[in-house]
Order: structure tokens, then sequence, then C-alpha cells
């Protein structure tokens, strides 16, 4: 009889030992786990914050042929740090050197493949007396898998004037080496570009937002 109790003793460590070593495995594999979490997808509107509008969240999942859009390394660039950053530069005067802003980089999944767009800005101080030249007003740059709007910011915000205002050139790049090109895509990348100029003009505050139209379908021709 007593050898029966040891033996039952024995059978019940045994099974404690066993749970207790299971558990310790499974919480051990949860840190694996995350380390292969996907960087959470994002919605079309949300991919560069603030940046893009209903009309051009669907040129952009044309464009990147995509609904799985993330932010790359899970950045969140967007209307803010870029609004932030032309700030910055014109207030630092013409010393400054060259304007460097974030850019926005969006991925779209297809499969194992990547389609990768990107929105930037570029500016300088412009100049008014150079009326009637491409350096002036709205102006449509072209370039093969590129667009860019170009328009004269005075902000209070900013400190820039009608006289000397802020130039500032939103640009929608196409960065997919097998994408569809300008011939298909070419009005998909104008929307991105117009509607990432239109927001940064009213976040600045630019005087009768900058000139630019409403939709992109009236903007001048490049």
């Amino acid at each position: 009889m007593r050898a029966l109790m040891v033996s039952t003793a024995r059978v019940a460590v045994l099974a404690v030992l066993v749970t207790l070593g299971a558990g310790c495995t499974e919480s051990g594999t949860e840190p694996k786990a995350s380390l292969s979490a996907k960087p959470p997808e994002v919605d079309p509107t949300e991919a560069c914050p603030g940046l893009i509008t209903d009309a051009a969240g669907k040129a952009l999942t044309d464009v990147l042929q995509s609904s799985h859009l993330v932010n790359d390394d899970a950045r969140t660039v967007g209307l803010t740090a870029m609004g932030k950053a032309l700030e910055e530069f014109y207030r630092a005067g013409p010393k400054a050197g060259e304007f460097a802003a974030p850019a926005c980089t969006v991925t779209g999944s297809v499969g194992r493949g990547k389609r990768i767009g990107e929105i930037r800005l570029a500016a300088d101080s412009g100049n008014a007396d150079a009326s009637g030249s491409d350096r002036t007003g709205v102006r449509v740059k072209r370039a093969s898998g590129e667009r860019g709007v170009a328009f004269d910011c005075a902000s209070t915000r900013v400190g820039s004037t009608r006289d000397m205002p802020l130039r500032i050139t939103a640009f929608y790049t196409d960065r997919y080496q097998g994408s569809r090109g300008d011939g298909v895509l070419g009005e998909d990348y104008l929307v991105l570009a117009h509607s990432a100029a239109v927001a940064i003009a009213k976040e600045l505050g630019c005087e009768n937002g900058g000139g630019l139209p409403e939709g992109a379908a009236a903007l001048p021709k490049p």
C-alpha cells in the first residue's frame, strides 16, 4: 500500500512539472510571434496623414495597384511635420541653404511584391517681381513617373509676403520600376500632388489658398 502511495505521488509531481514546462514553452514563443508581426495596414487617406483626400486615396490605390498599404518603417510623416519644416525653412532666411523636409513613403503589397510611392516637397523664397515666368503662380511640373504642383504662399504663420512669397512644390513620385507609367497613371499622379499642395496651403494659411483650384482637373497644363 505504501509503495502504491509513493508511486502515485511521483506521478502527480511529474504531471505538475510537465504542465509547468508546457507553460514556459508557450510563453517563450510569444516574443517570436511579435518579432515577425507585419506593420499595420493603413487606410489610403491615412497613408500620409492630412495630405490625401478621398479622391487622392483612390488614385493612390490605382497607382500602387493595392489596397494593402503600409507606411515604410511604420513612419507617419504627414501634414504637420511638413508644415513645420516649411515654416522653419522660411524663417531661417536665405542663408539657410537647401530646403529639406521629411517625405512620406507608402508601400502597396501585391503578393510578394512591393510598389512604392512618395509625396515630397520642394521650396524656396519666391520673387513676385518675376511675374509671367514659370517661377510664379500655380504651375504643373511634369517628369517621368512624377507630377508636381507649384504655388506661391503668402502666410502670416510663415512670415512670407506677396512680394516675397514662399514658393512650394508638392510632388508625387512613382518609385515602382514595373509601373504602368505616365500614359496610364499621369492623371493619378497629378491628383495626388494637387491634394498634397492644397493641404499644405491650408495648413500654412496661405493667402487665397495659394491660388490653387479646388480640383486637379482645373490646374494649368504643364
